[in-house]
């Protein structure tokens, strides 16, 4: 079991550590490790990070924690997004990610849970999501929490042109 707090400014340092870690342990194959470093450093960028949690209207952070109270993953969620496939807009679940170590306890599920009782409260009518064409477990897991996929868009590190598959989960139902 996991406990689940909204991220204040206090907690970017951990955010960013976080944020870091998890993504070096499930993308590090796709980038080289120049690219890497620059699109971490683009992406947990204090200012940028500090802009968002300032901003709770459209955007959340949520960090889970253990049951010894060490931050084990996080999510960052962007309220009322334009979908990239047109006609749609709802909760985009920009980032989920968990510490290899955490893979298989559950803890995903509970976040996603949370994030979907936000965004009810909220009156989203869906949460979408990119991700990657080739993580197909990845979709299971999605696929399994009700969403579905919709389509692909491009997507490119500085190594490989991936790709991304859109997924949505409709919150009316």
């Amino acid at each position: 079991m996991i406990s689940i707090r909204e991220a204040t400014i206090e907690d970017i340092p951990l955010l960013q550590e976080l944020g870091m870690k998890t993504y070096r342990e499930h993308f590090s194959e796709i980038w080289t490790a120049t690219g890497m470093q620059n699109f971490l450093n683009e992406d947990f960028s204090t200012r940028e990070m500090q802009k968002s949690i300032e901003s709770p209207a459209h955007h959340c952070w949520l960090i889970a924690f253990d049951e010894t109270n060490h931050a084990v993953g996080y999510s960052k969620v962007n309220w009322s997004k334009p979908m990239p496939l047109p006609g749609q807009a709802g909760s985009e679940l920009q980032k989920i990610y968990f510490l290899k170590s955490q893979a298989g306890k559950g803890y995903g599920k509970q976040l996603l849970q949370l994030i979907h009782q936000y965004a009810k409260d909220r009156k989203e009518g869906s949460i979408w999501l990119d991700v990657l064409k080739s993580n197909t477990s990845a979709q299971r897991f999605y696929e399994n929490c009700g969403f579905e996929a919709l389509g692909e868009i491009p997507f490119s590190t500085d190594k490989a042109d991936i790709g991304m598959v859109v997924m949505r989960c409709d919150l009316s139902r």
